[in-house]
């Protein structure tokens, strides 16, 4: 009886181990579409926001690449998240999806938008 409980269970876990999906790699040459995050944080005893935008890049605490920089590469400031919006929607972004998470008794606010890819 224990040979076969035995023999079972190892015939379970091996069918388990198959059946594991391996992840494609995805190939941004092929991509139809671009997709990046704004994350606006409210500024601590003040009426102003900051703006932050994730386009997928690598990040780090120490070399925070996420805020827009203009051709000089001086950071840009918006004046409020609709500034953001309206600047993203003049360089060709479509919101998506909006929501907010809270963290410490902050809300993030988050702002998916995406743009259609063009062959050039």
């Amino acid at each position: 009886m224990k040979n076969l409980f035995l023999f079972v269970l190892l015939s379970l876990f091996s069918m388990m181990a198959y059946s594991q999906e391996t992840p494609t790699e995805l190939k941004k040459d092929k991509a139809k579409e671009e997709y990046c995050m704004i994350l606006a944080t409210s500024k601590l005893l003040s009426t102003k926001v900051t703006i932050a935008v994730d386009f997928g890049q690598e990040w780090s605490f120490w070399k925070d690449k996420r805020g827009m920089r203009d051709e000089s590469g001086k950071k840009m400031v918006f004046n409020s998240v609709i500034d953001a919006l309206n600047y993203m929607s003049s360089e060709g972004w479509e919101f998506v999806n909006a929501y907010a998470v809270t963290t410490n008794g902050q809300n993030v606010y988050h702002y998916v938008m995406k743009r259609d890819l063009v062959n050039d």
